[in-house]
């Protein structure tokens, strides 16, 4: 989305703007518990789990105890069946410094 915006438009404060905002309002809606399952993985979405799961690397894989198919399927789950985010709303933040 970004890179379409910023070649139509010419300003890169302007597409990063734009991103910032579509990210924030995903996350509020993730937050809120306004997720919804996705009913199949596309391809594009498959590739971009294995991307991630590439950073992640060996180490990581090692330190979080798992093999990257068994990663990738536990990621396909999730994306498909949801996931609920309960916050405490009780808990105070504190910023840090």
């Amino acid at each position: 989305m970004g890179q379409k915006l910023l070649a139509r438009k010419g300003s890169v404060n302007l597409a990063a703007g734009a991103v910032a905002r579509k990210l924030a309002g995903a996350v509020w809606y993730l937050l809120m518990g306004r997720w919804t399952p996705l009913e199949e993985i596309a391809d594009r979405l498959a590739r971009k789990v294995g991307k991630v799961i590439s950073r992640v690397g060996p180490n990581g894989l090692k330190q979080l105890g798992r093999t990257r198919p068994a990663l990738r399927k536990e990621t396909h789950r999730w994306l498909t069946t949801g996931r609920v985010c309960v916050l405490d709303p009780h808990k105070r933040f504190a910023p840090a410094g």
